[in-house]
């Protein structure tokens, strides 16, 4: 009994550490040179987003209007990258920008999620954001979004709240410079 309580518990210590790891990793460059400060404008960029790794996202009823959302996704990226910056901030007006985030998504998928207080709809976001020094072109840092987890109520809440996810993902790393 002793052993199997003990299996038990070691599997489910594994399952959080695997859980716990980073859906968001820095692949290239650095964000040391952002923690001082600087302005960004943002790019959603889901045109060749696919649904469950199969289908074009637009051919899945539930993402047909993806396209009319992706507004709202933006202006509620740049409240939460803001609400958790401390020097550096974002912007809708592209011409005050000294940074362009370009945030891709290139697979998203969906699941029913019971595993939390929201419940309702989950949303799993893969793709990249590339921050570029808008005078040069320059990539300063590139992230690779490997299963970002988020869920809402219905399917554009839960969009919303993936893309806030990463948004504050970034602010965060972006004010600890590293």
């Amino acid at each position: 009994m002793k052993k199997y309580l003990l299996t038990a518990l070691l599997a489910v210590v594994g399952c959080l550490a695997v859980m716990a790891g980073d859906d968001i990793k820095l692949t290239e460059g650095s964000v040391a040179s952002l923690k001082d400060g600087g302005v960004a404008s943002l790019v959603i960029d889901m045109a060749d987003a696919k649904y469950d790794n199969k289908m074009p996202l637009r051919e899945d009823g539930r993402f047909a209007n993806v396209d009319e959302q992706l507004p709202e996704c933006s202006s509620e990226f740049i409240r939460e990258f803001n609400k958790n910056s401390k020097n550096f901030l974002m912007t809708a007006d592209e011409s005050e920008a000294q940074y362009q985030f370009v945030v891709t998504i290139t697979n998203l998928d969906t699941y029913v999620n019971v595993m939390s207080f929201k419940g309702g709809v989950g949303i799993k976001l893969w793709g990249s954001v590339s921050i570029k020094k808008k005078s040069t072109g320059e990539t300063v840092a590139f992230f690779t979004i490997d299963e970002e987890n988020n869920s809402g109520f219905n399917y554009s809440l839960a969009l919303e709240e993936g893309f806030e996810g990463i948004a504050k993902y970034l602010a965060k790393r972006i004010k600890k410079g590293k």
